[in-house]
């Protein structure tokens, strides 16, 4: 990693740990006194995106890949997705199945392995907004699509194959398509 790269990476992550900061009063407390708990605030989703618009729009593409491929891990696995995926590992097609014939899956149409099977193709469901709660303002930040989806996608479909894989966005509603769409490429 160069300087320059190492820097902007650094001031970015600097940024966004200030999100949730509790502050820290200056004033010194008076022995006697017992100690206030701090309740910090709660989370201005507004804040949070304004910073990611910022990182989106000045940063470089290697900060950018750093920050918001982050978010989508962070998104998959604070959300334990990995452990309601891990119950489709012994059985990948029940998992196929959930999609394809009992369509429960809210955005996805279509998961199909091509014939070779190097290759999951996710149709996704026409829809008129990014599944994304960042997403949801003017101008969202594209790198929610180029970072954070593929990498949120590289994690779950990494999981559920037990294999490395390249995940190739298709379609974006966030680049202007009515749906989203990828291609999971699958590590031999």
């Amino acid at each position: 990693m160069n300087r320059k790269t190492f820097i902007n990476l650094g001031c970015s992550c600097g940024i966004l740990s200030l999100i949730n900061t509790p502050k820290v009063s200056s004033r010194t407390q008076n022995p006697e006194q017992p100690a206030k708990r701090h309740v910090p605030q709660d989370m201005n989703h507004e804040q949070v995106i304004n910073i990611l618009k910022f990182i989106d729009t000045t940063q470089s593409e290697s900060v950018k890949e750093n920050i918001f491929g982050r978010l989508g891990y962070e998104c998959f696995y604070s959300r334990n997705l990995n452990k309601w995926i891990e119950n489709f590992t012994e059985d990948v097609q029940a998992f196929l199945d959930r999609v394809n014939v009992q369509h429960k899956s809210k955005y996805w149409e279509r998961l199909e392995f091509n014939t070779e099977r190097t290759v999951l193709v996710l149709t996704g469901k026409k829809v008129e907004g990014c599944a994304c709660a960042f997403a949801d303002c003017s101008q969202p930040p594209i790198s929610l699509c180029n970072y954070c989806c593929k990498n949120f996608q590289r994690e779950l479909f990494g999981t559920l194959l037990g294999k490395n894989v390249r995940v190739e966005i298709t379609q974006s509603v966030l680049l202007g398509d009515d749906r989203c769409s990828t291609l999971i490429h699958i590590a031999v």
